[in-house]
């Protein structure tokens, strides 16, 4: 897994990793996620899937967010879109960010929600 981007702005910070060989874009906000960071996030995953051959996963890794605002969910809206995309999976480990998750999901519905950091790491070893 490559990191091909970091963007830090108003107490918040977005590392992007991508690995072409998996199909896999990983998002790693920490902080304060605001509208700036998403929309880095969601312009670097429509390059991702501009540039791959085939179908692949969207997955974001929240495990350092402070916090969030509730409507950053209408933001899964918008990755569900984007071409080629096979799933959206979400490491969650913290209770607010999956009650918040579950809350939207009326709106959006991640393919994968995985709590566990044991269970996601072995996510990481064997998407394809």
């Amino acid at each position: 897994m490559k990191k091909v981007a970091e963007k830090v702005d108003a107490g918040g910070k977005l590392q992007v990793m991508e690995d072409y060989d998996k199909h896999l874009f990983l998002a790693r906000p920490h902080g304060i996620i605001n509208p700036s960071l998403l929309a880095e996030d969601f312009k670097r995953a429509v390059e991702f899937s501009n540039k791959i051959d085939d179908h692949w996963t969207y997955c974001t890794n929240t495990e350092d967010v402070k916090l969030v605002n509730p409507l950053n969910i209408l933001f899964l809206k918008e990755i569900k879109k984007i071409k080629k995309l096979k799933q959206i999976v979400i490491y969650a480990p913290g209770v607010v960010n999956r009650a918040l998750i579950r809350a939207a999901s009326f709106l959006i519905k991640p393919d994968r929600v995985i709590k566990d950091k044991q269970e996601f790491l072995k996510f990481l070893e064997t998407v394809r």
